[in-house]
């Protein structure tokens, strides 16, 4: 006897709905999609299978979209959209209130150069090879440290010439050298991490960059709270005890224009300018707003925009500087996998020892 019409819909649609449902939950959780197809088979009542099926494709979905938001590459998304975003907006402006011809085009330039690099460097590596990371922070800190002690006779600067470019190496370099050595503490990474901010910190105390040193010892005493690192303590009130001696040797540097205070040069022009200007000064924190890998890089170029609000640092992105155009991009380059998100590999069910009994995945009530 043949079924029906509307029973065969609905076990057309069964089939449909837990094939997207198998789909979505990939090779990993294989073992539940099994369970969820047994289930189905089991049940006699096509409208009972197909609410079942419905409730299944839902949380799949949910599943997806969760390991899709706290995915590394999402992070690295928002970081390159946000970062573009705000160097074309800002060359917009620039060249819209008559800032030098070149000032657009070098954070063009920037940009371009940041964004290749970005694409170039073996990003699921670094994100999974915490000792490639802290080697890689201590050969930051050792280049800067040999750059400062190059230029120690003539008075130690943060630029570096390269060719017709100069670089600052404080703005590049210190933010991903303090992403890149979020490391565990007490581990063989650890050590060559510690070491990098080491050599970051003697580059630092020779160019007498108190504002800099005082950042370091910001962010080191919250990763000292959450990881509980006595080294890390340690190490933040060298940090702290640094910059309290070389602060009387530091001077704010003369203000420039479209470099320095950009939002402030805004708010003279107009309201509305000022408004936008403020709002892509903040847009670089947007990753670290939407995934939680990303609070540490939130954290350091959140500092690195307060501190330029008194114009003690260049205006981040929006503001003429390439190095710390490139400096954004690589610090996001370098974060670390958070092992309290990694997906588990079997899921608890499976885990557990005797039987095996199928998830409970929500029944949606369809009729």
């Amino acid at each position: 006897m043949k079924r029906p019409l509307p029973a065969l819909a609905r076990a057309l649609a069964c089939r449909l709905l837990m094939g997207a449902a198998v789909r979505l939950l990939g090779q990993q959780q294989s073992e539940w999609a099994q369970a969820m197809r047994a289930e189905v088979v089991s049940m006699g009542s096509e409208r009972e299978a197909l609410s079942f099926a419905w409730g299944c494709l839902c949380a799949a979905l949910g599943h997806a979209l969760a390991a899709t938001r706290g995915g590394l590459a999402q992070v690295h998304t928002a970081g390159v959209l946000s970062c573009a975003i705000a160097v074309l907006a800002g060359c917009a402006f620039m060249v819209s209130a008559g800032a030098p011809a070149h000032y657009a085009w070098m954070n063009l330039l920037s940009l371009a150069f940041a964004v290749a690099t970005f694409g170039l460097l073996p990003r699921r590596r670094l994100q999974a090879d915490e000792l490639l990371r802290a080697r890689l922070s201590f050969a930051l800190g050792a280049l800067w440290l040999a750059a400062s002690l190059g230029q120690a006779a003539d008075g130690a600067s943060a630029w570096l010439p390269v060719g017709p470019v100069a670089l600052n190496l404080a703005w590049l370099l210190l933010p991903a050298l303090l992403v890149a050595s979020d490391v565990r503490p007490g581990s063989a990474a650890g050590r060559w991490a510690w070491g990098g901010l080491l050599l970051a910190c003697g580059a630092l105390a020779l160019q007498a960059d108190a504002v800099l040193l005082g950042l370091v010892a910001a962010v080191l005493c919250v990763r000292a709270c959450q990881r509980g690192g006595g080294a890390l303590a340690l190490l933040s009130l060298g940090a702290a005890a640094l910059a309290a001696q070389r602060g009387p040797a530091w001077q704010a540097p003369e203000a420039l224009a479209f470099v320095d205070q950009v939002v402030c040069r805004g708010f003279e022009q107009s309201l509305a300018t000022g408004l936008v200007l403020a709002l892509l000064q903040v847009l670089p924190l947007w990753p670290a707003l939407r995934h939680r890998r990303a609070r540490l890089h939130g954290l350091v170029w959140g500092l690195l925009l307060a501190l330029s609000l008194p114009g003690w640092l260049p205006s981040p992105l929006v503001g003429f500087g390439g190095s710390f155009i490139v400096g954004y991009l690589l610090s996001l380059a370098l974060l670390g996998a958070d092992a309290s998100e990694r997906p588990a590999t079997r899921p608890p069910a499976a885990a557990a020892g005797g039987g095996r009994a199928p998830p409970s995945w929500p029944r949606t009530g369809l009729t």
